[in-house]
Formats: structure tokens, C-alpha cells, sequence
């Protein structure tokens, strides 16, 4: 019964972070304003020199709400599940997160890479 416990603290965790990627900016920001990139997209552009114009605003953090969604339902359920001093969760969490970030978010930046939306490439179809 612990897995199923776990099953569903997880999907609990990951519907309550996609819901809140969702409303505060997904549908709040329909397109991009220059301006106020969320700072995950913002990694995005820098690190894989990704151009915004060529790349759906909603879809690209469709993607980026799934993905941190994920990232932090499996980072709360693995402290949660194995750690049970409050003060080395939250330092153990902190230390996993970054990196599972960097790894998830490379997922986003080759794919789009991939299909040639970086800037000064062509779009593939």
C-alpha cells in the first residue's frame, strides 16, 4: 500500500503544479511579451539559442509546465518517500532539483533544436 500511497501523492503533486503552470501562465500570457519571459523560457533562448518567433508561446510552455510538473512531483515524492528529517529534505530536494532541471529542460531545448527553430536556421517540417 506505501506504492500506491506514493502513486498518488505523486499525481496529486503533478496535477496541483500543472494547474498552477496552467492558469498563471498559460492563459494568462497568450503571447509572448518580450518584456516578461518567464525564466524557464528564458533558459531556453539563451542556453539553446532558440528563436521565440518561430516557436507557439502555448505550446512551448505547455511543454514547460509538464516537464517542471514532473520535476517537482518526482522530487516530492522521492524526498518525501526516502528522508524523513524535514531540514535534510528540503537540502536534499534543493541539491536534486537543479540538475534534474537542467537535464528536463535539455529535453525541450534539443527537441526544438532539432526541428530548426533557432535562430539564423531554417524551419524543418
Amino acid at each position: 500500500m506505501v506504492i500506491i500511497s506514493d502513486l498518488i501523492w505523486f499525481l496529486g503533486t503533478f496535477l496541483v503544479v500543472y494547474l498552477f503552470y496552467f492558469f498563471f501562465q498559460i492563459l494568462r500570457h497568450k503571447k509572448i511579451n518580450k518584456k516578461k519571459v518567464p525564466v524557464e523560457l528564458l533558459y531556453l533562448i539563451k542556453k539553446y539559442n532558440l528563436d521565440i518567433d518561430k516557436i507557439k508561446y502555448t505550446s512551448i510552455m505547455q511543454k514547460i509546465a509538464l516537464i517542471s510538473a514532473f520535476d517537482i512531483a518526482f522530487i516530492a515524492t522521492f524526498v518525501m518517500r526516502f528522508i524523513n528529517n524535514i531540514y535534510l529534505a528540503i537540502i536534499f530536494g534543493g541539491v536534486l532539483f537543479i540538475p534534474l532541471i537542467i537535464i528536463t529542460y535539455g529535453f525541450i531545448g534539443r527537441y526544438y533544436k532539432k526541428k530548426g527553430l533557432i535562430k539564423n536556421g531554417n524551419k524543418k517540417n
